[in-house]
């Protein structure tokens, strides 16, 4: 992983540099409301999309952020959930839940002008063949985001734990000058972002870390500190680390041996209170992701003759929820 990494570049490359962004955050909840307050914060004209009562609240009071890596603070940003009256933009952050994608795609169309760029915050692995399939990969850039950040209520977003990285990186030749571009702003707008040379392993990282934190936390309904202080669950949450690791390695990513023990001592490291986003609408009765994390691991252990039993276990232990309550 490489922080920082500046190419040689003609003036009329340069995008992004320097210039004051528009933005669109196409997800506004918790990772999505924290990136894009943190542009907001610097100066950069963004526009949150939500719905429902999160909506209602930041038109009626604003957004408000509570942050242990940014401090307080409070926006009047615009939002709404009509796409469609959103001018094309600089840059998209997709941030929606994976049940949301494709209605997404659909409505950001508008969004996307000659110029803009999209990351994707999203969990997962799929995330960014689907946008570049709906809008041209040259408009796509590989992400990874790592945040523990909810909407506490309406309104109210709050960032209690995890680094608040960004990990972004190229997927095509010729997008390297704006990776180091848009991570030059996101770090002067406080936001860890680094570049990385293979973003697509830097993804697949992210899903094994993932994979194991919110399909743990979800089956138990428990934060890591209480999983990690049992000996069988802390074996499960190895294991599920470690069937990820061998399934990325069967579709060609580069892996190393270590990861699934490197992911567990790392997080074993991290506040002990933290669940996983599929935990969180879990408990919140809300649907889950257990078909974009475990069961999208079952279904590539299948087609590479890899046996995934713990991931299977997850899956199908949070199938029935898999559409929630609400």
């Amino acid at each position: 992983m490489n922080t920082l990494r500046f190419n040689n570049r003609c003036p009329k490359e340069e995008r992004l540099a320097g210039q004051k962004l528009k933005v669109a955050v196409v997800g506004a909840g918790g990772t999505g409301a924290y990136y894009g307050g943190a542009l907001a914060k610097a100066g950069h004209d963004v526009t949150f999309i939500a719905r429902g009562s999160h909506l209602e609240a930041i038109n009626k009071d604003g957004l408000q952020l509570n942050t242990v890596l940014l401090g307080d603070f409070h926006l009047n940003s615009p939002a709404t959930d009509d796409m469609s009256s959103i001018d094309p933009v600089d840059l998209v952050i997709f941030a929606v839940k994976s049940w949301g994608t494709q209605p997404a795609i659909t409505d950001m169309t508008g969004l996307v002008g000659k110029n803009t760029l999209i990351i994707s915050t999203q969990n997962g692995i799929d995330s960014e063949r689907l946008l570049s399939d709906a809008f041209g990969k040259e408009h796509v850039l590989g992400c990874t985001a790592t945040v523990s950040s909810m909407i506490t209520s309406p309104g109210v977003v709050t960032q209690a734990g995890g680094p608040g990285s960004l990990v972004i990186g190229a997927l095509t030749q010729g997008q390297s000058a704006l990776v180091n571009e848009l991570a030059t702003q996101c770090v002067a707008a406080g936001i860890a972002a680094e570049t990385h040379e293979n973003i697509e392993l830097a993804i697949w990282e992210k899903f094994t870390f993932i994979c194991a934190l919110s399909g743990m936390t979800a089956l138990t309904r428990k934060p890591i500190g209480e999983i990690f202080a049992q000996e069988s669950t802390t074996q499960m949450y190895l294991q599920v680390l470690s069937e990820v690791a061998e399934v990325g390695r069967a579709t060609g990513i580069p892996l190393p041996q270590s990861i699934a023990a490197d992911l567990l001592a790392t997080t074993q490291a991290r506040e002990p209170f933290i669940i996983g986003s599929m935990g969180h609408d879990l408990i919140a009765n809300n649907p889950i992701e257990i078909g974009l994390l475990n069961a999208r691991v079952v279904e590539l252990g299948t087609k590479h003759g890899i046996e995934t039993p713990a991931n299977f276990a997850i899956e199908a232990a949070l199938r029935p929820h898999e559409f929630g309550e609400n």
